[in-house]
């Protein structure tokens, strides 16, 4: 994208952008539509009716079966055939037809373009493009009787062998070697001079049975036709066999013990009948004979090509009977003999396996056998099947051709027939031309006759002319426009003739008319069909202006914009292309993706109407700003789009068309043309894997582009010239036509620099530059088609681009050539800002090498000069890095500011922060994520600091390996590493960039670093106290505790204590944040100390009583927790985890656990915190607590033991409780506990001193006996003792004498006044009963000693 100068060129910019993808989905989706269209041809089955009959059929017998193009086009001179170049014999081989004794043959070697000619013994080899470079062999003493040229197999001859010439003889066969003087010349088909080996490389015996033909394969098998009517083969090998020979004859038509019968049995049993030629079909791998009666044999050479089986023979009978089954009213020997076989490979039919040519000109289409669906992989052969007849010209009702008569010589090659007719008077022969040249749907063809001077001695298919230096993966589709081209060789030399295309038939029409305004031009177009024709015309226009006969380009310009207005209907149809394995969806680079192209389905109309709407808003966008709409380059990328999700490379699933709402679309022929000519041109890498993947000898798997750079300029140079031809295409305005058209320039325009990109990378190691992309790029990269690449593969350009030049880097070479010539060939791709941020990274690289500091600073500091100039469109990323490697840590800091302030001057991302982060604000989030990722190099920095200086205090990490390294964080100490990453942390909060700062935070937050939070609040306390407040509104659980906890930290340091205890009170006080009692407890009662150093402040008072009230019950909520969890048996989990998770009150506490559980204690505590008085409600609490003590204390032997132990829990809470009057009622206990002494016969007076020991008053202990006395109840005759309150009261007389003395002189004579009244109480409580006389004694002495001391 363009730079960012002000918010309201991002809005613009984003548009623009997201226009140019809409434009590259819309024409990869017609590309599509049209590839599929042009792929999709009708099969061979279609064409001649079969898959609709289900049965043989024939042709030729209806009036549209042939096509006169002279006379269609009322062209007289029109024909498809055209002599190209006669060449005659070379002089030197004239003068020995001269010394001819018996025999002379002649033929054509394509593969090396060169003609042969055998004159008894001597065989001459000569090019017959211009008749030069003679070479001979004159080694043999017997006459030649057959030839052939063999490409070798790999590895058995040195590598200077290029061929192998077989030479068969009555006795022997000779096989020669083939060498040129050198290889091919640049840019030529053809080889340099040939020279033929002296010394034969293999000399087999013919066993007296002469080989008429000779054939090999593609495997450099070589296989011969005897004239027994066998086939033989040469195997050959480097090594010796076992039986001490490097090759040997194979005889592949007899039987293993054929050798037990006598040569002249055989001779009387067989009939003779010589295989007089030898056909291969190296697609599939079967091989095909045919004898000199007519009869074809069929043999399997396997799946690999290395085996071979006998299939089938078909006799001439057979063909004749099965030929006369489909076509009952022609004759018979119309069909007889066959004359010639021709071998059809799997890229032209499926369906269709050879043909064969009678002497008639009829063609015999046979198969081998048929496909099972339910069986996998590739059909082998399995019979000879008649599936069509098609008769010559000449047999429709009123024909006005002649029948061809005496075929002696044909070959049918991808489609087209070519055949040599005798005419019946002299040496005058015809050349006949049968193709499909005009295309359809039916099986009717173009016809054409060419008179020959002399009669033919060969006629040979040569292969296409193509540029050398194109890949097999280029060369894998035949281009349909390219002509096919025909070897004819005679006695007076060789004539070169071309059959020609559809683009030929226009060239000649435009020549011979000078223009397309002759009428014969325009029924061409309406003969072809007006899209084909316009790209034809575009086809010759923008080859043609090469050429350098500009008038046949102008003409063809003309002739495109004269016919091409014509609107046409969408040129699919669903039924046609349901089966198309392309992608249509997402404009993203989305191998694997799963769609279904249809001709127009109603999204992509409503695509097409936005797109129309969109282009003419972009056409007002660049009117006012002249904007650009590049796509990100690579070292912006980071900067403008979301962080890479490996979903994204999914794509979409594009849904069905809907039988209800089919929409048509008429574009123009023109329009059609365009689209289906770049098809055409990109077809042939389209569907095509970018790259291989292969194994390197160490079993290391490396990926290769499947193109290479010379296939990538190829297509290059066309998709150019269409460019240049595209800008003078002028559609409707605010049209859908106008739209797919701009559509289709931006896609062209993407094209040519996408695919120059990949030239480049084919020329620096692509293998290595792949290798160097993120694993989570290659995956995808290694499933994607070129479709892929050129119509969404703009992000993994971008990273191959930068793979690219970092390489460059680490080799410590200067980046600025490679810069230019990518800003040359790409310059979208790779823009201005791109190459100075490669100059940059060169600087940097240096700077790290530079041992002079000065000079390394001021190489740091131009390198970031360099990158802050270009900023944003700058790889943040790649450079922050080599600034971390450097050292320069305030650097990183300054360009990521810097890169912030440029995508958001007016800092609309800081206010949606502040705002909350409101979601309606989408341009605020897009700003403040856009940010955010930009302050994320900064806390990588900090990252990387922050592990180094873990390093010194990890005593598990092993000890570094010193190394001599350039990268400066790896030569900092852990001391060093903590200062610079303090430092950096610094220099971020110097910025006046608040949302660095949050960055910051957010960084320390997770490294669990708060205390350097708390450290440097007084640097920055307002964006510190900002940031803290809203992460804790937006985070949840422990991490929003965690914040809170620093936020009244930081406020307490900055001297704000009432803020901090208000957010103490929230911590202690919100439910559900995962905090525990104790932490509640602990900032309840830092908040009380808060308010308190806050003095007098506003509002201290009140907030100090919610604190301490609320400390109050959470430790009750304390001793509530330990006495559930100490039940038996304990509550339910989740009861107990609530009295965690928050601060209940009171009441909740009492019903809710205390009541529920019987915690008495908690009860007494509720009460005692509440304020609540009841006494009955407290005497039950008392009662249940002792209760439980003395269930407790059973176990115990002796009384002592087990009273003691109740006294234990009455002083535990005594201690509590004492000063608190209503939830210690004194009377009670000691009345309940007196009773439980009586009973269990316990110590008398262990009962007084426990209570006393709590802290009880002497006199109130007093004052509680006097009581007890006094009331005289009968509970203590029914417990056994009626006196034990009595004998008590004796003891406590007892006890006081030492401790009244110890009191002062106004408590001790309140005491003193107690003892005799408790002494009167107990003395009228012993005189009215019996056997009380010794305690009478006892209290007697025990008063009179209290008497004293009054």
């Amino acid at each position: 994208m363009p730079s960012v100068s002000n918010s309201g060129d991002a809005p613009r910019q984003l548009e623009n952008c997201k226009m140019q993808l809409e434009c590259l989905e819309l024409a990869g989706c017609t590309l599509d539509r049209y590839i599929t269209c042009d792929n999709s041809r009708p099969s061979f089955l279609e064409i001649t009716g079969i898959a609709v009959q289900g049965i043989p059929t024939c042709s030729g017998l209806n009036a549209g079966d042939y096509r006169n193009l002279a006379a269609l086009l009322n062209h007289s001179s029109l024909s498809q055939l055209k002599i190209l170049n006669r060449v005659p014999l070379p002089p030197e081989i004239m003068e020995h037809f001269a010394h001819m004794q018996c025999h002379c043959l002649m033929g054509v070697f394509p593969e090396i373009s060169r003609v042969w000619l055998a004159i008894d013994s001597n065989i001459y080899v000569w090019a017959f493009e211009h008749g030069s470079d003679v070479a001979y062999f004159d080694g043999l003493g017997e006459t030649i009787v057959s030839v052939g040229l063999v490409k070798p197999k790999p590895g058995v001859f040195q590598s200077f062998v290029k061929y192998l010439l077989v030479l068969t003889t009555t006795v022997e066969i000779v096989v020669l070697g083939v060498t040129f003087s050198s290889g091919k010349q640049s840019g030529s088909t053809e080889f340099e001079e040939i020279h033929l080996v002296p010394e034969p490389v293999f000399v087999l015996p013919t066993d007296g049975v002469s080989m008429l033909c000779v054939k090999s394969t593609s495997k450099g098998r070589i296989f011969m036709g005897g004239k027994d009517g066998c086939l033989y083969e040469i195997t050959y090998q480097a090594q010796l066999g076992w039986f001490g020979k490097h090759c040997k004859k194979i005889n592949h038509s007899t039987s293993a013990l054929s050798f037990l019968v006598p040569s002249f049995l055989n001779a009387a049993l067989y009939d003779e009948d010589p295989i007089v030629k030898i056909e291969v079909d190296n697609s599939r791998n079967i091989l095909y004979t045919l004898s000199e009666k007519g009869c074809i044999e069929v043999f399997d050479l396997g799946m690999d090509g290395e085996g071979l089986t006998k299939v089938t023979r078909l006799g001439q009978n057979r063909i004749v009977s099965s030929a006369l089954e489909i076509v009952k009213t022609v004759e018979t020997n119309n069909f007889k003999p066959v004359i010639a076989i021709s071998a059809v490979e799997e890229s032209e039919s499926e369906h269709l396996n050879v043909v064969a040519i009678t002497q008639t000109g009829a063609r015999l289409y046979f198969s081998t056998g048929c496909r099972d669906p339910n069986q996998g992989g590739p059909a082998r052969p399995q019979d000879l099947i008649l599936l069509h007849v098609r008769l010559p010209p000449g047999f429709t009702p009123n024909a006005s051709v002649l029948k061809p008569k005496q075929v002696h010589n044909a070959v049918y090659d991808n489609g087209t027939l070519v055949m040599v007719c005798s005419t019946g008077g002299g040496d005058a022969e015809t050349l006949w031309c049968m193709s499909r040249a005009l295309g359809g749907a039916a099986f009717s063809e173009a016809h054409s006759l060419l008179p020959l001077d002399g009669p033919v001695w060969a006629l040979t298919a040569l292969p296409t002319i193509h540029d050398s230096h194109l890949s097999p993966a280029l060369l894998a589709r035949k281009d349909p426009w390219s002509g096919s081209r025909w070897a004819v060789v005679s006695a007076w030399g060789a004539a070169l003739i071309s059959a020609g295309a559809p683009p030929d038939l226009l060239r000649s029409l435009l020549r011979d008319y000078r223009g397309p305004d002759a009428q014969p031009v325009k029924d061409l177009f309406q003969l072809q069909g007006y899209d084909q024709a316009c790209a034809c015309a575009l086809y010759l226009a923008c080859e043609e202006a090469t050429s350098g006969d500009l008038s046949i380009s102008e003409w063809a310009s003309r002739a495109f914009f004269i016919y091409g207005s014509q609107p046409v209907p969408a040129p699919l149809q669903p039924h046609q292309i349901s089966h198309a394995p392309s992608s249509i969806g997402s404009p993203k680079f989305s191998p694997r993706q799963v769609s279904t192209p249809m001709s127009i389905r109603p999204q992509d109309q409503m695509r097409q109407m936005q797109m129309n709407q969109s282009y003419q808003q972009m056409q007002m966008n660049q009117s006012i700003g002249n904007q650009s709409i590049a796509p990100q380059s690579p070292y912006q990328q980071n900067m403008n789009r979301t962080p890479f999700n490996q979903s994204s490379f999914v794509g979409n699933v594009t849904q069905p068309p809907r039988d209800n709402f089919q929409l048509q679309v008429e574009y123009s022929s023109k329009h059609n043309g365009l689209y289906i000519y770049v098809g055409r041109i990109l077809s042939p890498i389209w569907n095509l894997k970018c790259v291989t993947k292969s194994l390197t000898p160490d079993k290391k798997e490396l990926m290769s582009s499947k193109v290479t750079g010379e296939d990538c300029a190829f297509i290059v140079k066309k998709l150019q010239r269409v460019a240049s031809f595209i800008q003078r295409v002028v559609a409707p305005p605010h049209s859908d036509e106008q739209a797919s058209i701009h559509a289709l320039k931006i896609f062209i325009t993407m094209a040519i620099e996408m695919l120059n990109l990949w030239k480049v990378l084919c020329e620096h190691q692509f293998h290595v530059i792949a290798a160097s992309l993120p694993p989570e790029q290659q995956s995808p990269l290694q499933a994607a088609s070129f479709r892929e690449l050129l119509v969404g593969g703009q992000e993994v350009a971008c990273l191959l681009l930068g793979s690219l030049v970092a390489g460059y880097l680490r080799d410590n070479a200067s980046v600025d050539g490679i810069s230019q010539k990518l800003r040359q060939l790409c310059p979208t791709l790779y823009r201005q800002e791109d190459a100075t941020c490669s100059k940059a990274n060169e600087l940097l690289m240096f700077a790290k090498q530079q041992k002079n500091s000065a000079e390394r600073e001021e190489m740091l500091q131009q390198a970031l000069k360099l990158c802050k100039d270009v900023a944003p469109n700058v790889n943040l990323p790649l450079v922050c890095s080599k600034l971390l490697s450097a050292g320069f840590y305030s650097g990183i800091v300054e360009l990521c500011v810097t890169c912030a302030s440029r995508i958001d001057p007016q800092d609309r991302a800081l206010y949606y922060y502040k705002s909350d982060q409101p979601s309606q604000d989408r341009d605020g989030h897009l700003l403040y994520y856009k940010r955010m990722e930009i302050y994320r190099e900064v806390c990588t920095a900090l990252e990387r600091l922050y592990e180094r200086s873990a390093e010194g205090s990890s005593e598990s990490s092993p000890p570094r390996v010193r190394t001599q390294t350039t990268d400066a964080l790896l030569t900092l100490s852990p001391a060093d590493a903590n200062y610079q990453g303090r430092k950096l942390v610094s220099e971020c909060l110097s910025r006046e960039d608040e949302l660095l700062h949050v960055a910051t935070y957010e960084w320390l937050i997770s490294k669990n670093l708060g205390s350097e939070l708390v450290s440097v609040s007084g640097v920055a306390p307002a964006s510190l106290r900002t940031y803290l407040s809203a992460a804790a509104r937006q985070a949840s659980g422990r991490t929003a505790l965690l914040l809170l906890d620093l936020l009244w930290k930081v406020l307490e340091r900055a001297g704000d204590h009432l803020a901090a205890a208000e957010v103490l009170e929230g911590l202690a006080t919100r439910p559900g944040t995962g905090a525990t009692l104790a932490q509640r407890m602990s900032w309840l009662s830092a908040g009380v100390v808060c308010v308190r150093g806050a003095g007098g402040a506003g509002g201290a008072g009140e907030l100090v009583r919610r604190l301490e009230e609320a400390a109050e019950v959470a430790r009750v909520q304390a001793a509530v927790r330990a006495a559930a969890a100490a039940a038996a048996p304990p509550p339910p989990p989740a009861l107990l985890q609530r009295l965690d998770d928050e601060l209940m009150d009171i009441t909740q506490l009492y019903e809710e656990y205390a009541d529920r559980f019987n915690l008495w204690e908690c009860k007494l505590a509720i009460v005692q915190c509440s304020g609540h008085n009841d006494a009955l409600l407290v005497e039950n609490i008392w009662s249940n607590i002792l209760a439980e003590a003395e269930s407790a204390a059973r176990s115990l032997h002796s009384p002592d033991e087990k009273l003691a132990s109740v006294l234990s829990k009455l002083t535990t809470l005594g201690r509590e409780y004492v000063n608190s009057g209503h939830c210690f009622p004194l009377y009670f206990i000691v009345r309940q506990l007196e009773i439980l002494n009586c009973k269990i016969q316990a110590e008398k007076s262990m009962v007084f001193k426990a209570i006393l020991n709590i802290g009880v008053s002497l006199e109130q202990v007093l004052d509680i006996y006097v009581k007890l006395v006094s009331v005289n109840e009968r509970v203590w005759l029914g417990c056994g003792d009626e006196c034990h309150v009595c004998g008590v009261a004796v003891l406590l007389l007892q006890a006081a004498r030492a401790d009244v003395p110890q009191l002062a002189p106004a408590p001790r004579r309140k005491a003193l006044a107690r003892c005799k009244d408790l002494h009167e109480a107990a003395l009228s409580a012993l005189q009215s009963r019996p056997n009380t006389q010794i305690l009478i004694d006892k209290l007697t002495v025990a008063q009179a000693y209290l008497d004293r001391m009054d």
